[in-house]
């Protein structure tokens, strides 16, 4: 029998009252039965069954009664326990895979002596079919879980909820901010490789690609602020380059700022600029006072970026951390459909530049479609309202929002008296609640759960065969037989934990400051025992060495053996770090986290503040390495290079002749003992 039964008749399928018309007109004696079922389009049988049906008593059904329920193996109530146990679990983060709910309501029918098919004992879990028609009957479905943290699922709960809209509450009744002077901002990210879109082909075939620009692509950030009448500031850009260009904003959206990091990604001095930016927008002073919402990022609580804020009158408040997701207008309603719409017109350039890739000169005018179409007066306002940020609603999240958290929901120490007779004993809040169902093992992993006995006494399927329902004492809810998640007591710490705070308000902009000097205090102190460890115990001398001029050509010319200590002093002063031309060799310094490390690079081109180099590899493996250091030039490891890291001007080198082989070489007359090169 298929799952989904497909009627082939229409019994039963008359509406009632044009069955209690035609039975009225033959009750009368308008009409015959025959002529009023032929009339009204009624089976005849069927309209005399019914004025029978109706003679005896009211009819509140045209469709046939059956005798006899379907077989079930749980009742209604059974059922709907389990049922709303599933779905607790899911509404935690918990679910459960369709086969362990079936392994379940095996298990949920064996500790209530409930008779199963043989193929359920077979399989040790519950039948396909019965679950299919399970979930239907319960309305229930199987969803792919969306990938959520777990310090996301436990940080958004009432008590850090509750503190964000107490400080709200207070910033709002010391300063009433109109909605036009409550902003938002966040970081976004943005690649030159886009998410591909949904695009028509073949039925049944295996894999569809679409063309990106690369695997990854680069990523650039975009930094937004909207406010909550629905309007927004111009964005601002963060291009991965040592060096900003203008090019890089061709086709921005009008009024956007650039700049530029190392890395593409928000650092404090990006941070300053762009409360700049955003105080040149909003005409904002401390008479004309403007509220800015935002995340715990480390680059936005800095001291600098407080000062700025303070002294224009900008009040910071910070979200907790990990509920982004479910309190940041930019993330509840904005982001998601700008990312969409970035993503096609990516995929549109794509399509209209047929073998051309996606650079970062691109981002700012695909950004600026995506930014039109996205960032709108309804998606912001909309943001604004389902975060309860304004208008201001406390209670915007339903209780269920906060059932992930349950998990690791414990009673707080600091609240909890020790008893009289054992302070250092359990606390009441430790003991489970009165009407807490009894601690049970989890089943689901025992070898035979035929043979296990529920907590309250209820014999197996071997010692009994009465079957137990809710309203008997043996009965064993699934709750007891796998119980909800729950997170073991906390561990101590000395971590404080982040909250979220008011910037801008004097304790808590004493507290930043303090932490700032504790950490300029701290970075002191670790680079004076770096300099003091890398010390070398003999101070190194220069070798002058006194050669005739037939033998200058070939004794090489000492540089001084100094450490790295010494080099990085001098290079600030070394004259030949700011008069360099194309041919030069010089030795480039790159900084690591754990070392420092120096190449020889062939000075190809000169710019402004940076140089185009093509670097060298060292030769090892003479016995002379160091006296007559001898170097070949690497293909494809060209590199812009800050003048900044130009240690030393090197004479030109040497070619040995000869072979095809020696004639790539290059032998410098100059000893670089000391200098790290690699």
């Amino acid at each position: 029998m298929p799952r989904q039964y497909t009627r082939k008749t229409t019994w039963g399928k008359t509406p009632l009252e044009e069955m209690e018309s035609a039975a009225t007109e033959v009750k009368e004696g308008k009409k015959s039965i025959r002529a009023a079922a032929r009339d009204r389009n009624i089976d005849k049988s069927s309209l005399l069954r019914f004025i029978k049906k109706k003679e005896k008593g009211n009819v509140k059904s045209v469709a046939w009664g059956a005798v006899a329920e379907a077989k079930r193996i749980f009742t209604d109530e059974m059922e709907e326990e389990l049922a709303k146990h599933l779905k607790q679990l899911a509404e935690q983060f918990h679910g459960l895979h369709p086969v362990k709910c079936r392994q379940l309501a095996f298990e949920y029918a064996e500790k209530n002596n409930i008779p199963v098919p043989a193929n359920w004992k077979k399989t040790q879990c519950a039948g396909e079919d019965w679950f299919g028609s399970f979930l239907a009957r319960r309305h229930l479905s199987v969803r792919t879980p969306e990938a959520t943290s777990l310090g996301r699922a436990t940080a958004f709960n009432t008590t850090t909820v509750g503190e964000f809209f107490d400080n709200l509450a207070v910033v709002m009744d010391r300063h009433t901010f109109p909605p036009h002077m409550i902003y938002n901002v966040d970081e976004t990210g943005v690649f030159t490789v886009q998410k591909p879109q949904q695009v028509v082909t073949e039925k049944g075939k295996k894999q569809v690609g679409s063309v990106t620009s690369a695997e990854r692509g680069e990523l650039v950030t975009v930094v937004c602020a909207v406010n909550a009448a629905g309007n927004a500031t111009p964005p601002m850009f963060i291009f991965p380059r040592v060096k900003f260009k203008d090019c890089f904003m061709i086709g921005a959206p009008p009024g956007a700022k650039g700049t530029s990091t190392r890395t593409g990604w928000m650092n404090e001095d990006t941070w300053a600029e762009f409360l700049d930016h955003l105080i040149q927008h909003t005409n904002c002073t401390p008479d004309h006072p403007m509220l800015l919402i935002l995340d715990n990022l480390k680059a936005h609580i800095s001291l600098k970026a407080v000062e700025i804020a303070k002294s224009n009158g900008i009040v910071l408040l910070t979200l907790p951390p990990h509920t982004s997701h479910r309190m940041q207008p930019l993330d509840v309603t904005v982001y998601g459909p700008f990312k969409t719409q970035y993503s096609r017109a990516l995929d549109g350039w794509m399509r209209s530049n047929p073998g051309k890739t996606v650079s970062i000169y691109q981002i700012a005018g695909l950004v600026n479609e995506a930014f039109m179409s996205a960032v709108t007066p309804r998606n912001i306002t909309s943001g604004f309202r389902s975060t309860g940020i304004f208008p201001y609603n406390r209670d915007t999240f339903p209780d269920k929002a906060f059932a992930p958290s349950m998990v690791s929901d414990r009673p707080n120490p600091e609240l909890q008296p020790a008893t009289a007779n054992d302070p250092d004993g359990p606390s009441p809040a430790d003991e489970p609640p009165a009407d807490a169902p009894p601690a049970a093992d989890n089943s689901l992993t025992d070898a035979n759960p035929s043979t296990a006995h529920g907590p309250h006494g209820c014999a197996s399927p071997a010692d009994s065969d009465v079957p137990c329902v809710p309203s008997q004492p043996g009965y064993v809810s699934p709750r007891e037989i796998l119980p909800l998640p729950k997170c073991p007591p906390r561990t101590q710490t000395k971590r404080k934990r982040v909250k979220t705070a008011i910037l801008t308000d004097t304790p808590e902009k004493q507290a930043i400051e303090k932490a700032y000097k504790e950490r300029q205090k701290k970075l002191a102190g670790k680079k004076q025992n770096s300099k003091e460890k890398g010390k070398p115990k003999k101070k190194a001398t220069k070798k002058k060495i006194i050669v005739s001029s037939s033998e200058e050509s070939d004794v090489p010319v000492p540089i001084d053996n100094v450490s790295d200590e010494e080099s990085s002093e001098d290079e600030r002063s070394d004259p030949g770090n700011t008069d360099l031309s194309v041919g030069d060799f010089v030795i480039v310094n790159f900084a690591t986290k754990l070392r420092s490390v120096r190449y020889i690079g062939m000075v190809e081109k000169v710019e402004d503040d940076e140089i185009l180099a093509q670097f060298l590899k060292r030769i090892q493996g003479n016995t002379k390495e160091w006296e007559r250091p001898t170097f070949a030039i690497k293909e494809n490891d060209v590199g812009h290079v800050p003048k900044s890291d130009v240690v030393k001007k090197l004479p030109q080198p040497k070619r040995p002749g000869g072979t095809t082989r020696r004639e790539q070489l290059l032998i410098f007359p100059c000893n670089l003992q000391g200098w790290n090169v690699e």
